[in-house]
């Protein structure tokens, strides 16, 4: 039986005939509203950097590279299975999922602006 609940703005589909312990393979994220972390943004999606988690090293790399909070990119290409190609400025650079995992984002409705 599917079931679907609203927190943060996010609607998530989940499937409550699962064993307890094990993770469904049926939920379903809808990251219209707030935050979330950029490895869920769908490709095509233009997104803007709310927080970075990470140590003061992560952070000075992903400044060096202009990812700073409050930076637009958009997600060119995201498989879910692994790498995320990314585009910022004139830049493009693939991020790992578990990097991109630690930055928080929130979608730019209607694309760049």
């Amino acid at each position: 039986m599917g079931h679907t609940m609203t927190k943060l703005g996010r609607q998530i589909a989940f499937n409550l005939n699962t064993k307890p312990g094990f993770a469904s393979g049926t939920i379903k994220l809808h990251t219209d509203k707030g935050n979330f972390p950029l490895r869920l943004a769908q490709q095509g999606d233009w997104v803007r950097i709310i927080s970075i988690r990470g140590g003061r090293g992560f952070r000075e790399k992903f400044n060096g590279l202009g990812l700073r909070i409050g930076a637009e990119v958009q997600v060119l290409q995201n498989t879910m299975n692994g790498k995320l190609l990314l585009g910022h400025e004139d830049k493009r650079f693939y991020l790992g999922g578990g990097l991109s995992h630690k930055i928080q984002v929130a979608v730019i409705e209607g694309g760049k602006k």
